[in-house]
């Protein structure tokens, strides 16, 4: 079974320690509605969906054309991705971070300021802890977030994000609770068809989960069949958390001339339990 909590941004009061409820197990997604602003996000996601200049999109899952996600913020995602399956090295990731670091001023109008409104919001469902961006145990600064585009004909196929197996998260991964993985996504821009979160009531430590023959991919068909599903549509400024690390799910194939367009990353709590630290 799916656990969710559905609110609006004006009243936080029932999800005020939500992020420590996903880590305790007792919830499995958080979706709040109206969390940023949704003109300026909107807009922003209009002018990313523009065919009138390419803002620099990276496609790492360009060898998959069913899942031919566009990066904008980075172009070594801190996840695998058919480029790089095992992911990338912690230096060419840290690398990427660095020579994008200006990209996320560039994507909202002036005075809208991504990494703020994020701490704000995630602060605000952790206890009251201060929600950071996430550096390295030399104090290089991760990604804070990506923006994300899915166009006609794409999707992400089921999955779940626990990645700290990865190199890639060899320092990470000491300091922070890893009990867990959490997915944040904010929506920028809806599109006509398709392109809502389906969550699944199957764990990926579950030993019998259905897979497909070739003993890697899940067998979406019997998952389906099996377990229970919740189907989440955002609009532009809502704000879904899911316990990404635990959770199957996947984000349905798009269908019309409007792209799919988020931003969001990960985020977990400090291994001391006094913070949270985000990072995409």
């Amino acid at each position: 079974m799916v656990r969710s909590v559905d609110v609006d941004a004006r009243n936080l009061s029932g999800v005020a320690d939500g992020i420590t409820n996903i880590y305790d197990d007792t919830l499995d997604v958080i979706v709040v509605r109206g969390a940023f602003d949704t003109a300026t996000l909107a807009e922003a996601g209009e002018r990313l969906d523009s065919n009138a200049s390419d803002p620099g999109w990276s496609r790492p899952n360009v060898k998959m054309p069913p899942e031919d996600l566009q990066l904008l913020g980075t172009d070594t995602p801190a996840t695998p991705t058919y480029q790089e399956p095992r992911g990338a090295s912690l230096e060419a990731y840290l690398g990427s971070a660095a020579s994008h670091a200006a990209a996320p001023a560039r994507i909202f109008k002036p005075g809208f300021d991504g990494v703020s409104e994020i701490s704000a919001v995630l602060s605000q469902i952790s206890g009251a802890r201060p929600a950071q961006v996430a550096r390295s145990s030399d104090d290089r600064p991760y990604v804070p977030f990506t923006i994300r585009r899915l166009v006609d004909g794409k999707q992400v196929g089921i999955h779940h994000d626990y990645h700290y197996r990865l190199d890639l998260y060899s320092d990470l991964s000491g300091q922070v609770d890893t009990r867990t993985l959490i997915s944040y996504v904010a929506t920028l821009r809806s599109p006509e068809q398709g392109g809502a979160l389906l969550v699944y009531g199957a764990t990926s430590d579950e030993p019998d989960v259905p897979r497909l023959a070739n003993g890697f991919s899940y067998d979406l068909s019997a998952v389906e069949e099996r377990y229970d599903c919740k189907r989440f549509v955002m609009n532009p400024g809502d704000l879904f958390l899911l316990a990404s690390g635990r959770c199957l799910h996947r984000v349905e194939r798009i269908s019309g001339p409007k792209a799919r367009i988020t931003m969001g990353g990960f985020l977990a709590l400090a291994k001391e339990g006094d913070r949270v630290l985000y990072w995409s």
